[in-house]
């Protein structure tokens, strides 16, 4: 989820973690502040509202933001060339969220926060001194908290990877 606001001349972006948010946050020269807080000159209000919608779906709006459902999604991984429930030495992230993880130091898969698996649930395997993190195909999660305006955003992400089974 991603909210900014402005105060002054300066537009703020809450917004959790994305694998690509730094490098798309210095294409507009933001500076990171702590807890999840970007700072950027007000002048790129426009191409932040459009970074939003491409990496979360929403724009940026505080009342859109608020506006949520809970997501339940069905994994039917068939893309063999870029495999998103499938990551090397990396997170799995859906929609700008989240979707499972490895605990540091000890090596165990977790989901992520606010998703709670119905059906199977993250595998890890030891590669040597590597790991492999997955989701089987025909496992269920429901995600909590997604902003309605993201829902058509967390569809097209799926394509080829799985299908939104219930919104709530």
């Amino acid at each position: 989820m991603a909210v900014l606001s402005a105060d002054g001349a300066y537009m703020t972006l809450e917004a959790s973690y994305h694998p690509e948010l730094a490098c798309q946050a210095g294409r507009y020269r933001g500076r990171f502040i702590g807890a999840h807080k970007w700072r950027f000159a007000a002048k790129w209000e426009p191409e932040l509202r459009a970074m939003c919608r491409q990496l979360y779906g929403v724009d940026g709006h505080p009342e859109t933001a608020a506006d949520q459902t809970d997501l339940t999604v069905a994994v039917d991984e068939q893309s063999i060339a870029y495999p998103l429930f499938r990551q090397f030495n990396a997170d799995i992230y859906l929609g700008g969220r989240h979707i499972a993880g490895v605990l540091k130091g000890r090596q165990i898969a977790r989901p992520g926060k606010g998703i709670r698996f119905l059906k199977d649930g993250p595998r890890l395997d030891h590669q040597g001194l590597c790991w492999s993190l997955s989701i089987p195909t025909g496992a269920e999660f429901t995600i909590r908290g997604v902003p309605r305006m993201a829902v058509s955003f967390m569809e097209a992400c799926l394509v080829g990877h799985g299908r939104l089974v219930a919104a709530a």
